[in-house]
């Protein structure tokens, strides 16, 4: 015997009914079809994935009401159909199974904003690996601070001891745009550093000092307050992250650590015996001159620092290329100009060694004067190690440009961008917590 039709026959199908607690629950299914690309899609997850996208308020509407929006409706396979781009709706079913939106690397970005604007999806879903900057740059900004966020996430704190209590402070401490507290945290660390620079400054001028030539008390009072919020500072945070290796060897601590020490060792080391040794106090300076390096603690608060110093670890090769062609000059013109000026007399090219100070002076265009030549010979290799020196700088400055803009324009986007892995692949690992 035949079934009977159903009424409405051009409805959905449904799913089996569910079992949540002792309640059943109906989940209904739609087939869109875009391009001959087919997808079976929850209607509830269709409207309550993205407030207002054309999938959800299609679900939301009769099925009369839906064929005015689609382009076709197949009546044997119950599929509405639109005329769209396949390969773009493939990511955007992904989306509304995963929560994340990718876009494919092969697909011009105005053609992709299109799409989505077609499918009222907002362009700033993008995950951070896929964002589309703009000229304003707010999408990137907006993208980057996800993946900021993301890199801060609990993940890292779930097998530690107290995880969430130093998550919270490890958010406080290394992330200012995570709470206004953080932000002014970030400003007064800043505030001590250059007080510290300014410190140390003045401890240099003579009537800031003192007959034995050591800083006034209030300077001296002023670098115990410095060093002792880096030092608290410092150790608040390798006491919170869970990663202590890479705390250490981070190149942003390690400065910290270099600005911290050379006054731990002068303070509470018994150095001053140390004078009556002979090239014991050359140990000294250098610790007292170790104390500069305070001024590298700007990198932590500067977007500037930190992509001058990507600029010079990306341009490697351009610099070390940059030394040899002035390496190389300067040996052979520091010795053709030495043969041509040794014999005058009173003549300061002496040595080939002098003669190198001439040279590095003259081919970085410095030219401080303080060794000239005097023979036709000498001048004609004078004047050919200042072209060859303007020649040799102008090499690789582009290069280093555009590494300097690429630092700039897209800094912590590589770096800072968290590394996900499927669920599905990672190894389980005990419950040991680390501390």
């Amino acid at each position: 015997m035949d079934e009977p039709l159903l009424p409405n026959a051009h409805l959905p199908p449904y799913l089996p009914p569910l079992t949540l607690n002792g309640a059943i629950k109906a989940t209904q299914l739609i087939t869109i079809n875009v391009g001959g690309r087919r997808a079976k899609l929850p209607t509830d997850l269709l409207c309550s994935r993205v407030e207002g996208g054309r999938l959800g308020v299609f679900c939301r509407k009769s099925h009369v009401e839906r064929l005015t929006e689609c382009d076709a409706f197949f009546e044997t396979s119950d599929e509405y159909y639109f005329e769209r781009s396949p390969a773009i709706f493939e990511y955007i079913v992904d989306f509304y199974i995963t929560g994340k939106l990718h876009r494919p690397l092969d697909v011009c970005p105005f053609r992709l904003r299109y799409e989505l604007d077609f499918w009222r999806i907002p362009v700033h879903l993008l995950a951070g690996c896929c964002v589309i900057e703009d000229a304003s740059g707010r999408e990137a900004k907006r993208a980057r601070e996800a993946m900021m966020s993301e890199q801060h996430s609990s993940s890292m704190f779930e097998k530690v001891m107290w995880g969430k209590q130093r998550l919270m402070i490890y958010r406080f401490l290394e992330s200012p745009r995570s709470s206004l507290a953080a932000k002014v945290f970030s400003i007064s660390s800043a505030l001590f550093v250059l007080l510290s620079l300014a410190g140390l400054i003045m401890s240099s001028i003579p009537e800031l000092q003192d007959e034995h030539k050591e800083p006034v008390r209030g300077l001296i009072i002023l670098e115990y307050c410095c060093m002792i919020w880096f030092t608290l500072e410092y150790m608040a945070r390798f006491l919170v992250n869970p990663k202590k290796w890479d705390f250490v060897s981070s190149t942003l601590n390690i400065i910290d650590l270099f600005t911290i020490l050379p006054f731990i060792i002068e303070e509470f080391l018994p150095l001053k015996w140390m004078k009556e040794i002979r090239g014991a106090m050359l140990v000294i300076r250098v610790m007292r001159l170790a104390r500069v390096a305070r001024i590298f603690k700007l990198a932590r608060y500067s977007t500037g620092l930190r992509a001058f110093g990507q600029t010079m670890k990306k341009s490697a090769a351009e610099l070390s290329m940059l030394g040899m062609f002035l390496v190389t000059g300067i040996m052979l013109f520091s010795t053709a100009i030495y043969f041509f000026e040794r014999d005058e007399p009173n003549s300061k090219f002496y040595s080939i060694p002098a003669a190198c100070w001439w040279c590095v002076i003259t081919m970085t265009t410095v030219g401080y004067g303080d060794l000239v030549p005097v023979t036709t010979g000498g001048k004609v290799v004078a004047a050919v190690a200042s072209v060859c020196g303007i020649i040799v700088l102008a090499f690789p400055i582009s290069m280093i440009i555009d590494k300097f803009a690429e630092s700039t324009g897209h800094w912590g986007t590589d770096d800072e961008e968290p590394t996900a892995q499927p669920s599905g692949n990672r190894r389980q690992k005990s419950k040991r917590y680390v501390f």
